[in-house]
């Protein structure tokens, strides 16, 4: 194999991986129970384990900080888009890959999914998509931005 730089001066970067679920004109956040960002709106998600792939992650990420009564399965059907964020700045943490998965669940009639925070959220809820603009200031690094990306194009 050809020698990498592996200097101690050369850092990799971390690789994330968030999911943007959206259900009948709302979208799916957490609160952060941790710093960076205690307290502040984010997407569900977190770091890829060295043992599954990215849309592996994502879902898993998901299931585990919103409680989310919803299929691995049907989640993963119903991923509609996808979008690689990685701005050198756009994370207080270091250099941050994130790679962003957008659900669309199925609009109709009745209750959205029941969330609960869990695991690395305090609590997990739906917002309108039409209060993004007006709560941008709560949300945790470039999060906001990227469910705008997605929902935008909805």
């Amino acid at each position: 194999f050809p020698s990498h730089d592996i200097s101690p001066t050369r850092t990799c970067p971390f690789t994330t991986a968030d999911v943007v679920v959206v259900k009948n004109g709302h979208v799916l956040v957490v609160r952060r129970k941790c710093n960076p960002g205690k307290g502040l709106l984010a997407l569900p998600g977190g770091f890829i384990n060295q043992d599954e792939s990215i849309v592996t992650s994502a879902i898993r990420e998901l299931k585990e900080e919103t409680r989310i009564l919803i299929s691995k399965e049907v989640l993963t059907q119903n991923i509609i888009d996808q979008r690689v964020f990685d701005h050198p700045q756009r994370s207080l943490r270091g250099r941050t890959i994130t790679h962003a998965f957008c659900v669309k669940l199925p609009d109709g009639k009745g209750e959205l999914p029941q969330v609960k925070g869990s695991d690395d959220a305090e609590h997990a809820l739906w917002m309108p998509i039409a209060d993004l603009h007006i709560r941008e200031d709560e949300f945790f690094e470039d999060h906001c931005h990227i469910i705008e990306w997605f929902t935008r194009k909805l």
